[in-house]
């Protein structure tokens, strides 16, 4: 099933993930999506993401608030980056 948010898009770029909604981005580097493509733990998946891949407090602050737009959004990311 492809990503489906009303509040995101999501894009792979050049071994990055990208997500956007209007103007405000957040890429995921290439390193850390290759870490998460490889994780089968939703709940190790959901940690590194908030720890690791999204770099610092702003990144954090506007996934966070895109979380209360669509609340399913990390299990639609999860779904999308460990698919096949």
């Amino acid at each position: 099933m492809p990503f489906a948010s009303e509040v995101v898009s999501f894009q792979w770029f050049q071994n990055s993930v990208v997500l956007r909604r209007g103007q405000t981005t957040i890429q995921v580097l290439p390193e850390d999506a290759a870490t998460l493509r490889t994780m089968k733990e939703k709940e190790t998946f959901i940690e590194f993401f908030r720890a690791t891949a999204l770099k610092n407090r702003e990144a954090r602050r506007v996934f966070e608030a895109w979380e209360r737009k669509d609340t399913q959004l990390l299990s639609k990311v999860y779904q999308e980056m460990t698919a096949g």
